[in-house]
């Protein structure tokens, strides 16, 4: 099964340690990484990324324009904001964030195969131009 794919959208050179430290310990996803909004954007034009993980504690990043802008060139993208939490907290959110669109999906499917018409002897025929 292949990787996940998570973009990482912090300053590296001034990236908050909790942040360094969950990067450091991963072996589960494949990561990426972008130092700027504009470069995230640019990015995700590029490649399709499971996952953006945005550094809320850089303050050069503008949370609010790629939460407009990645879900537009994107549409299956899942935003995590990274508030300085440790790292443990941060793997808790991503891997909630995976399972919850995990059984989005699923429901759908549910949803979608419980849609079949059940036959009712009391309905009325289907409709018929002839």
């Amino acid at each position: 099964m292949d990787k996940k794919q998570i973009l990482i959208i912090t300053n590296t050179e001034k990236a908050n340690k909790n942040l360094s430290q969950w990067i450091s310990n991963n072996e589960a996803y494949e990561l990426f990484f972008a130092s700027s909004d504009e470069r995230a954007i640019e990015l995700c034009h590029q490649s399709r990324y499971d996952m953006a993980v945005i550094d809320n504690t850089d303050p050069d990043i503008k949370l609010k324009k790629l939460q407009a802008v990645l879900p537009i060139l994107q549409k299956e993208v899942l935003l995590i904001n990274h508030n300085g939490e440790v790292a443990e907290d941060l793997q808790r959110k991503i891997v909630a964030a995976f399972n919850k669109r995990k059984y989005d999906r699923i429901k759908r499917l549910m949803v979608l195969d419980s849609s079949k018409p059940v036959h009712q002897p009391s309905s009325l025929p289907p409709f018929s131009a002839n």
